[in-house]
């Protein structure tokens, strides 16, 4: 016989469903209560506010975001490669739950900002050691384009056919293939940046 979920997982786990249902203005501890069978002592233990246990989900939601990148990371190309195509690809994939999970969570994050700071912090960590070149800039681009695909499925508001989506995304990988093996180790100096 399973063990039990522990309490703290129970409130993540009713907690997310809430969120996706219903979005995280529906999220209070009387209705958490009610779904995960965990008193409101309880999750007033291990969550005394509302914003750290939103922060707390979205925390797990990076962890299963980063998750999946390993999932979609392609084999047979080099680090640097595999680890933009795998960004691209996380992304770009369907994945409802997640898209659910985004949705729910945006009025929240509109009202109180530092529900977010698990992204920046996670954001600013991944690119904390980029050498800027005009290759990195190229590769930041397309995780931009990326990044642009994924929040025009969030809100349902594409800027082109539906049809020709997989299209795009193959032309991203390709651009992603091609631009990370060209040579160009020349950092690019703030002065360039600032100049263009």
């Amino acid at each position: 016989m399973g063990r039990k979920p522990a309490a703290r997982q129970k409130i993540m786990d009713a907690s997310r469903q809430i969120v996706m249902e219903r979005g995280a203005g529906c999220l209070t501890f009387d209705e958490i209560a009610d779904v995960s069978g965990v008193t409101r002592g309880g999750i007033t233990y291990h969550f005394p506010t509302k914003q750290q246990l939103l922060q707390a989900l979205v925390y797990q939601d990076i962890a299963q975001w980063e998750a999946i990148e390993d999932e979609l990371r392609p084999d047979g190309y080099s680090d640097e490669t595999a680890d933009l195509l795998a960004y691209i690809r996380t992304h770009t994939h369907d994945d409802q739950d997640r898209r659910r999970f985004v949705t729910g969570m945006l009025g929240a994050i509109t009202l109180d900002p530092p529900i977010m700071e698990p992204v920046r912090d996670h954001e600013k960590k991944r690119f904390e050691d980029v050498v800027w070149t005009d290759r990195t800039l190229r590769q930041q681009l397309l995780c931009m384009a990326a990044v642009g695909l994924f929040w025009s499925d969030i809100f349902d508001c594409p800027q082109s056919p539906k049809e020709i989506r997989p299209r795009l995304i193959e032309l991203l990988e390709q651009l992603a293939i091609e631009w990370s093996t060209e040579d160009d180790e020349t950092p690019t100096t703030k002065k360039k940046l600032q100049d263009t």
